[in-house]
């Protein structure tokens, strides 16, 4: 039933139209005047509008224009009388619908409500059409624009894979592109080794767990498409209780010509996020990048299996060394691992403390499950915790969904802090009081979750220094230093240095590039002789760097960047300088012992003034009781 405003300061004509209109089958509301008729306009919103053109006050010529102010569709039909014709055809130059002479013929007005009624038929059919053109071309638009993302994406990983080493890495790339294309919270990429009997440990990333492993990894052979949570569960797969927490989940496969590298296992809290559009297009770029992943997956197992054979002839747990610094610190490791204490590795930069922390962790009753880095120094102060105790979804500008924590990614496993002196006052005080209760809360959450992680720090600061100073917690620092691990640099263990070469050598060999029998002998002497400030990181980049440039087969002096052989000269200066030196102090001493220290007669031999005497002996801090000791 439309609605009908009739507008009219005469009374008897508002009666008799009000009833003619109701017996039209019309819903009628009436108004006396033009102010009021346009506040029950504003009120009750009728599709038609009667009003009578020379009214008081406001008339129907005014009424017109305020109404199409407020709704540009509503169809207004004026009633003139006699000597207005010249308003009523300007009301029509102003869009009103029609105009009708007083007094009104009932037949007159059916015909012109009838003719307005249509008017506002087609203006609804045309907006209707409109708005759903608008629509779909919106979303075409937006699915253009997705599709484009998705493309470049794929393109961008695509290219990006080819230099990547470590399946790590690889996954961080992928999902650091694909994560505001469509949401997850977590990412559980599980990828297999040679013989598909077996996931490969990927770092910062949730291992499976040992009691589910065969059946998860016959499930992830089995795949060929994107599945979901429902028909996972149909299938009765016993490593769904380990994600029983999440209510979306799909795994999708990684496979390119019937030949399955793995999957990744997506996971959300809320339910249905991840749409068939969303999963096609993450099926579709794993399967481009399937093979770089097997080759990466193939090149890291090659490099486990070199560095399991190095660890059985000249090193422990990775770690490379037979010197008697490091076999106290093999024994520490011994010692510790099997406990859940608290470890703190103090060295300089370079020197291996994460080798160290996976030793620990790789001796200790937690080596089936996840070794998770964190690297403090690598994080803005604001992202810090973040980064460590998770967050939930809006917690901050830009938290577009819940993070799992690297703590709680840690679960049952080892969590190494890497660069612990940089987390700052603020972070602190949580880190504190997660050690002290194993328990922690996610930005922006309530929940308190609590985790089973050991905790082991490293660091090339002095902590006790920088306790003094205020720039880290007392309280913090005695947490943390349950166990000290110092790990000597590489200058006071040279005689590792011959077995560090013959590991990178091999371990480059393996990369398939090229083939390098080994390194001179005046080559392997300029490195023992360096002073090595980077420490074996230093060494095993100038290793690189020289297998690279070597154009026979062993690496020679030539292949060594400019800045050993600089230093090495330096060196070189520095010891004739200390062997002239050493030299003069003997002489003067075998002098003096000759003269029984008689210092004026020592001056005549050496033809020196007794002065230049004294102060050779305050430069040598020479003095009679030090004869024997320095004879």
């Amino acid at each position: 039933m439309l609605k009908i405003l009739l507008i009219d300061d005469e009374k008897g004509t508002r009666k008799l139209l009000s009833i003619s209109l109701r017996n039209e089958g019309y819903d009628v509301i009436t108004a006396d005047n033009g102010k009021s008729g346009l506040e029950l306009f504003r009120q009750e919103s009728p599709s038609i509008v009667l009003t009578d053109i020379k009214m008081p006050g406001m008339d129907g010529t005014d009424v017109l224009k305020k109404i199409k102010q407020i709704d540009p569709d509503t169809e207004v039909i004026i009633l003139t009388g006699y000597g207005d014709m010249e308003k009523a055809v300007k009301s029509i130059q102003l869009d009103a619908s029609d105009f009708i002479s007083k007094p009104v013929n009932r037949n007159v007005l059916s015909g012109a409500l009838r003719r307005a009624e249509a008017k506002l038929k087609v203006k609804q059919t045309l907006k209707h059409y409109t708005l759903n053109l608008e629509k779909a071309v919106k979303e075409k638009t937006t699915a253009l624009e997705k599709s484009h993302e998705e493309m470049k994406a794929i393109c961008d990983i695509t290219y990006s894979l080819d230099g990547k080493k470590y399946l790590a890495e690889a996954f961080d790339l992928i999902i650091e592109r694909i994560k505001d294309i469509f949401l997850f919270e977590e990412a559980v990429p599980l990828i297999f080794n040679k013989a598909k009997d077996e996931f490969i440990k990927i770092n910062g990333y949730r291992c499976p767990q040992a009691e589910n492993k065969k059946e998860l990894i016959s499930s992830i052979n089995s795949i060929d498409y994107p599945i979901d949570i429902a028909e996972l569960s149909a299938m009765g797969y016993d490593w769904l209780k380990r994600f029983e927490n999440y209510k979306s989940l799909s795994v999708v496969p990684i496979s390119r010509n019937n030949d399955i590298a793995g999957g990744v296992i997506l996971l959300a809290s809320d339910a249905n996020v991840f749409s068939k559009d969303d999963l096609g297009f993450f099926y579709l770029m794993l399967s481009q990048v399937a093979c770089d992943i097997r080759r990466i997956a193939l090149n890291e197992e090659r490099l486990k299996g070199l560095d399991d054979k190095v660890k059985m002839f000249s090193g422990f747990g990775g770690i490379i060394g037979k010197d008697y610094k490091m076999r106290q610190i093999y024994n520490l490791i011994l010692d510790i691992a099997p406990t859940g204490a608290t470890v703190l590795i103090q060295g300089e930069s370079g020197s291996g403390k994460e080798l160290v922390a996976r030793a620990v962790h790789l001796h200790s009753h937690r080596k089936d499950n996840c070794f998770v880095v964190v690297n403090c120094s690598a994080y803005p102060h604001t992202l810090i915790e973040s980064e460590l105790f998770g967050h939930e979804k809006g917690a901050f500008t830009g938290a577009a969904h819940k993070r799992i924590g690297r703590f709680e990614l840690a679960d049952e496993g080892t969590l190494f802090l890497d660069e612990i002196g940089e987390i700052p006052l603020m972070s602190q005080v949580k880190l504190l009081r997660f050690l002290q209760f194993q328990k922690l809360e996610r930005l922006g959450g309530t929940e308190t979750i609590g985790v089973n992680v050991r905790i082991i720090a490293a660091t090339n600061k002095d902590l006790q220094k920088e306790v003094e100073k205020g720039n880290f917690r007392e309280d913090l620092y005695y947490r943390l230093n349950v166990i000290p691990i110092n790990i000597p640099p590489l200058r006071v263990r040279r005689n590792d240095i011959s077995l560090l070469v013959e590991y990178f050598i091999e371990k480059l060999n393996a990369q398939g590039n090229k083939k390098v029998k080994g390194i001179s002998s005046e080559a392997m002497k300029l490195l023992v002789d360096y002073r090595w400030p980077g420490n074996v990181r230093e060494l095993e980049n100038i290793i690189e760097h020289s297998f690279i440039l070597a154009k026979d087969e062993y690496i020679t002096k030539q292949n060594f960047p400019h800045n050993i052989l600089f230093n090495v000269d330096n060196i070189d200066k520095e010891k004739k300088i200390s062997s002239f030196q050493e030299n003069e102090k003997r002489f003067l001493t075998k002098v003096l012992e000759e003269y029984q220290w008689n210092k004026s007669q020592a001056a005549k031999k050496l033809n020196i003034s007794r002065g230049t005497l004294y102060a050779k002996l305050r430069k040598y801090n020479l003095n009679y009781v030090d004869k024997e000791r320095l004879l």
